[in-house]
C-alpha cells in the first residue's frame, strides 16, 4: 500500500510535467503542436520546457487570460492512477521502468485520443523506443522474461493493428500496440492475449452504454487508444500474480 502512495505521488509531480506536452498536442491532425489560447489568441502558449511548466499550472488555465486550456488536475491524476496500478503489480528493475515509462506516456495518449482521436507519433514512438530499450536491458541484466518474446509479440501486434488499420480503425493504434505488445510480452503470451480481450471489452461496454443513453448513435467513431492502455495495464496487473 504504502509503494502505491509513493508512486501515485511522484505521477502527481509527472503528470504536472506531461501536462504541457497534453496541451500542446490535442490538436486535429494536420495542426502543429502549438499552444494559442482560443481567447487571446494569436499569443501563444509555450508548449514544453521549463518555462511552460510554470505557465500552465494545474488549474489548466491560460496565464495570459485565465482561460481554461484543459481541465484541472486531469493530467496529474491520470498519471497517478497509472503509476499506482503499476506500481500494485509490483514492478521493479528495468521491466518495471518500461512497465513506468509506458504508464506515464500512456497516461498523455490516452487523454490526447480521448480530446481528439488521434495519436501523435511523437509519444507513440517514444513509447516504443524507450519500452524497447528499457527491455533490451533488463535482458542484460537477466531480469525475469523474454526479450525474444516480447520483440514478437510487438510485432504480432503492431502487424495486427497495421491490418485492421486497413478496415478503418486509425493508424496511431498500430503503433501504439507495438510498445503494449512487447511490454506485455516480455511477461507472457497470456498477458498480451488478455489486454486485448480487455481492451474490446472495454471498447464494448462504452460503445453500448453511449447507444443506451442517446449520446452517440451506430456510426458514431470512438477512440480505441484509450481502452488499448488501460487494458494493458489492467492484463499487466492480473498476471503480475
Amino acid at each position: 500500500m504504502l509503494s502505491q502512495l509513493l508512486a501515485a505521488l511522484v505521477g502527481l509531480a509527472a503528470g504536472a510535467g506531461l501536462r504541457p506536452v497534453v496541451v500542446a498536442l490535442a490538436v486535429p491532425a494536420g495542426q502543429p503542436a502549438d499552444v494559442t489560447c482560443p481567447a487571446c489568441s494569436p499569443r501563444p502558449v509555450p508548449a514544453w520546457g521549463p518555462h511552460a511548466l510554470r505557465l500552465l499550472p494545474p488549474g489548466g488555465h491560460c496565464p495570459n487570460c485565465r482561460a481554461r486550456l484543459c481541465a484541472p488536475w486531469l493530467p496529474e491524476l491520470t498519471t497517478a492512477a497509472a503509476f499506482a496500478v503499476v506500481a500494485a503489480g509490483g514492478a521493479a528493475g528495468w521491466y518495471g521502468a518500461a512497465q513506468y515509462w509506458i504508464a506515464l506516456l500512456g497516461a498523455g495518449l490516452l487523454l490526447i485520443d480521448s480530446a481528439v482521436q488521434r495519436l501523435p507519433n511523437l509519444l507513440t514512438l517514444a513509447a516504443a523506443v524507450g519500452t524497447l530499450v528499457l527491455l533490451t536491458v533488463a535482458s542484460a541484466h537477466q531480469e525475469a522474461g523474454s526479450l525474444l518474446r516480447a520483440v514478437t509479440v510487438a510485432a504480432a501486434a503492431g502487424g495486427l493493428f497495421t491490418v485492421l488499420a486497413l478496415c478503418g480503425m486509425g493508424l496511431g493504434d498500430a503503433k501504439l500496440a507495438i510498445s503494449l505488445g512487447a511490454m506485455l510480452g516480455w511477461r507472457s503470451w497470456q498477458a498480451a492475449v488478455l489486454a486485448l480481450v480487455l481492451a474490446y471489452l472495454l471498447g464494448a461496454t462504452v460503445a453500448v452504454v453511449l447507444l443506451l443513453t442517446r449520446r452517440g448513435h451506430r456510426k458514431s467513431t470512438l477512440a480505441f487508444g484509450p481502452f488499448l492502455i488501460v487494458g494493458a495495464l489492467g492484463a499487466a496487473l492480473i498476471t503480475s500474480s
